[in-house]
């Protein structure tokens, strides 16, 4: 009698283990599913990958993956203009670590095709591809992928993941709050933002960090401003590496059709992974031009910034890959 008493409790407890199995199973095929439907709304652009300008003295490393990150400065949305931003972002899957590099749109290069220039305008003149051919040229890179957002999708990304904690200085509080001003007005249909009352620690929303991060007339000018487009960035990291397999879907589907990419979905997947996994390390920060490095000088009537190339391309490639 036990053994068969046994025998139908080991089935019953069979039968449960079997129920949970298979419930844990349509979960996660779920999850891959939905993730797949949200790969599936990227704003996918691709790129002449042949005329990028891959560069034959560029280190390589396979560990190591590099895309340049652009913000337009554009007053209409889906409007082509000039980078406010660029930024190399460097995934180091061997180390785990995330890297920031910062290029002042003011450097003077060379832009191939064109006569030589202030390096945010190459985006203008030819989108993504001569913007990542130019950063190539100039820095000895073998860049191929790219980011691009203008404000009004970095607002909407910020939001989703409920904005971003930052330290505003008493001599910045003036100029952010005309910048949330200004982009009030360009949102005409939607609820303003609030203005900041004063210095310390703010959370402050998508339109918010926009205006924060496009402060440039107080402190020191456009290098500061490259500092908090860093920290603006650097929060969101930290923001994103917190969360639960539910809320990174849910902000997936916010952030994919708000950003313009060449990266297709297995690259997403596969560098999400290592984007995760290096996110709960401290980000790495680089400036370039770097101190020392340049000379402040007029041309053509354009206030820029010429480096010493050479020194410049040996201190990216320390950074990013090891000296």
């Amino acid at each position: 009698m036990r053994s068969k008493k046994n025998g139908r409790k080991m089935s019953k407890s069979n039968k449960k283990k079997g129920i949970i199995a298979f419930i844990l199973a349509s979960i996660v095929f779920s999850v891959f599913f939905y993730g797949l439907y949200l790969l599936g709304k990227i704003n996918y652009i691709p790129i002449d990958e042949e005329n990028l300008g891959l560069s034959e003295e560029a280190p390589e490393d396979k560990k190591v993956t590099n895309i340049l990150l652009f913000g337009l400065d554009n007053r209409v949305e889906g409007q082509r203009s000039r980078s406010d931003t660029i930024m190399i972002a460097t995934l180091d899957s061997r180390e785990n670590k995330i890297k920031l590099t910062s290029l002042m749109r003011d450097t003077y290069v060379s832009i191939p095709g064109r006569e030589d220039n202030r390096i945010n305008a190459a985006y203008a003149f030819g989108g993504p591809e001569l913007a990542i051919r130019t950063v190539n040229h100039n820095y000895h890179m073998n860049i191929e992928k790219y980011v691009t957002v203008d404000f009004f999708s970095l607002e909407r990304v910020i939001n989703a993941l409920g904005g971003v904690e930052i330290d505003v200085k008493d001599y910045e509080v003036k100029a952010l709050n005309s910048g949330i001003r200004n982009l009030n007005n360009l949102h005409k249909d939607d609820k303003d933002s609030p203005l900041i009352e004063g210095p310390g620690m703010h959370s402050l929303d998508g339109r918010q960090a926009v205006a924060y991060a496009r402060i440039r007339k107080v402190g020191n000018g456009d290098f500061e401003r490259t500092d908090r487009q860093r920290t603006v960035l650097k929060s969101l990291i930290g923001k994103a590496a917190s969360l639960n397999p539910l809320e990174a879907h849910n902000l997936l589907s916010t952030l994919l059709p708000e950003v313009e990419t060449n990266l297709s979905k297995a690259e997403i997947i596969k560098l999400g992974y290592v984007a995760l996994k290096s996110a709960k390390n401290p980000v790495e920060e680089l400036r370039l031009p770097y101190e020392g490095t340049y000379e402040h000088r007029r041309i053509r009537g354009m206030a820029v910034l010429v480096p010493n190339l050479e020194r410049n391309r040996q201190i990216l490639h320390d950074f990013i890959f090891g000296s």
